[in-house]
């Protein structure tokens, strides 16, 4: 996939990100692997302009990172947590930019609920996340 990408050949990209099992990447023992596919799927959905999936592959980055068992395994991850800071924003982000629909409600909602403490440490986020959970429209 990575030659396909830096060959810019996005049909391809997308034959061969379907060949790969979501499913098999999950397991223990291959999050780094999991964590290159998902920041190749965040270059191929930014390309053919798919918001809402480069949010949700930010998401699986940042649950990734985030839910690594052991001190050294997360280590090696992200040594400086920068990944892991830049995903979640990234993650908010794209899906504050994505079009109105049913799914971004209930992300936004979930959002809200599971990352209270992310959104703690970055209050501008929390604040566009709550202005776009209110049925209101929003001041200038």
């Amino acid at each position: 996939m990575k030659l396909v990408l830096a060959r810019q050949d996005y049909i391809r990209t997308q034959i061969l990100s379907r060949k790969i099992s979501k499913k098999a990447i999950s397991e223990k023992g291959l999050e780094q692997q999991k964590i290159t596919y998902f920041s190749m799927m965040v270059r191929y959905h930014v390309h053919e302009k798919e918001v809402l999936e480069t949010s949700k592959a930010y998401q699986t980055i940042y649950d990734t990172i985030n839910k690594a068992e052991g001190d050294e395994l997360k280590a090696t991850l992200d040594p400086t947590s920068t990944i892991r800071n830049s995903s979640f924003q990234n993650f908010v982000l794209y899906l504050l930019i994505s079009p109105y629909t049913t799914e971004k409600v209930d992300s936004l909602n979930l959002i809200e609920a599971m990352y209270p403490r992310e959104l703690e440490q970055n209050e501008l986020l929390a604040k566009y996340v709550r202005k776009f959970l209110t049925f209101e429209l929003m001041p200038l």
